[in-house]
């Protein structure tokens, strides 16, 4: 059974199929039988790692997995990535259980595996390759259009579509978590994970000093009371198949469009963190994508003392944070009065920099922005605080965070900040090895799987609203 988060009625499911899935979403048609649980994977000019992820995935408690893998490339991608994807391909067409193509317009194929069947969707070839400009989005989006047919037509049994990343391993528990998850508002959960860590111990540090970064930042967001403090990852996610309709599915951007589907996730249902056997995913370099962990790892080798001079966004940037979250809930609480909850923000005090605050907010347009949520409100506390929180997202948190790091709150070296900042719990550690420090932040957040993240659904009228950091 398929269950629905508040707000978002079963027609969200049938209409996004009918207009805004992908041509490939047909291809659950050629996939006979039923499965338990579907996985999507995208892959974008991968070797070992590949079939190291397929090898890891385990039988669900639900029955047989599809695990659609969805090979891709655009035609002015670097011949390294063809020769790939080709390689890629060809193994997967030779394997011990030999493939079988599926009929229609779309090169795509399907093979058994230990615990269910693969189907590959081929897009890194000619004549399929992606649009100029699109990349992993799409890839995303393709799977799980394909696994949301399957759900619709009653062929998939879990509740949830999972998403991983071809240079992940998954845990034996892996789709035990999921199930383990009552039957509430939840969009989506987000798996804990852990980095393996390159021999090369420049590499592996740089990994570490990016996974600490992670961690301080959803901490910082957490502690200042943000309803978006979650890990962003598309190695990670599992998504509920109504809300994933209800947000119109990934974007189609070639970066960032695990962040920007949970942004919109988020408002319409809470986001599960799960706190069972985690995802491993490799700390390697990588350009696949103009941003993430492999364009980071990347820029913190290659730039001069950029490793040596790692910083953090300072943790009075989270204090600020804080302070704006908090004159919202004060805002709601007095029934829209602006001018009374800012009148409230610290004044004089040098560790506190009210102008750049107001200021940054202002640029933002977000006092506009509280004044239109007011009027729409009618006045109720709660559902203005649901607006003023689905219009002050992910998205519009980070601008500020940045904002307030240029407008003085400047970073941090690394140890520094986490030394400093009231939510590491770190004050009093004086080693230098980033990796007991690294544990420490994880376990950390380990433990903010005891609450779930997420703002309820203002509702689905909304929705252009909702869209607007995507």
């Amino acid at each position: 059974m398929i269950r629905y988060p508040p707000g978002v009625p079963d027609k969200a499911v049938s209409k996004y199929l009918s207009r805004q899935a992908e041509p490939e979403a047909g291809l659950s048609d050629g996939v006979a039988g039923t499965f338990g649980h579907a996985l999507i994977v995208p892959a974008y000019g991968e070797g070992q790692s590949l079939f190291d992820t397929l090898g890891s995935v385990p039988r669900g408690p639900r029955g047989e997995t599809l695990v659609i893998v969805v090979l891709n490339a655009r035609k002015d991608s670097p011949a390294a990535i063809h020769e790939a994807n080709a390689a890629a391909r060809k193994r997967l067409e030779s394997g011990p259980k030999s493939s079988r193509p599926l009929p229609g317009d779309h090169a795509a194929s399907e093979l058994e595996f230990a615990n269910g069947r693969v189907l590959v969707v081929d897009r890194s070839q000619a004549g399929h390759f992606l649009p100029e400009g699109q990349g992993v989005g799409l890839a995303r989006k393709i799977g799980n259009d394909i696994a949301l047919s399957l759900s619709a037509a009653g062929r998939l049994s879990s509740d949830w579509i999972h998403n991983t990343d071809a240079d992940a391993v998954l845990p034996n528990d892996y789709f035990d978590q999921t199930e383990a998850l009552p039957a509430d508002d939840s969009a989506a959960a987000i798996y804990f994970y852990e980095h393996r860590f390159a021999e090369d111990p420049e590499l592996a540090r740089a990994a570490r000093l990016y996974e600490i970064s992670l961690r301080y930042y959803v901490l910082g967001l957490d502690w200042a009371g943000s309803p978006y403090a979650y890990e962003a990852m598309g190695s990670c996610i599992a998504v509920r198949p109504a809300a994933y309709a209800a947000v119109h599915g990934f974007p189609e951007k070639n970066a960032a469009e695990d962040f920007y589907v949970l942004n919109k996730l988020a408002k319409v249902g809470t986001i599960a963190r799960l706190a069972g056997s985690p995802v491993m995913v490799d700390g390697r370099i990588s350009e696949r994508v103009p941003f993430g962990t492999g364009k980071s790892l990347s820029n913190l080798l290659s730039k001069q003392k950029a490793l040596a001079g790692f910083r953090l966004y300072h943790p009075a940037v989270f204090a600020h944070l804080a302070a704006w979250l908090r004159a919202l809930s004060a805002i709601a609480s007095a029934g829209g009065k602006l001018d009374a909850a800012l009148s409230e923000l610290p004044r004089g005090n040098p560790f506190f920099l009210t102008e750049v605050l107001l200021e940054s907010l202002e640029r933002m347009k977000a006092f506009a922005a509280v004044r239109q949520a007011v009027e729409r409100s009618s006045g109720d506390p709660e559902t203005m605080l649901r607006h003023f929180h689905t219009w002050f997202d992910a998205f519009r948190t980070l601008k500020l965070v940045h904002a307030l790091r240029d407008g003085g709150l400047r970073s941090l070296g690394w140890r520094e900040a986490l030394a400093e900042a009231p939510f590491t719990g770190l004050s009093s550690w004086t080693v230098e090895d980033p990796e007991p420090l690294r544990q420490a932040l994880a376990a950390a957040e380990r433990k903010l799987a005891e609450k779930p993240a997420g703002v309820p659904a203002v509702g689905l009228e909304s929705g252009k609203e909702r869209d607007s950091s995507g």
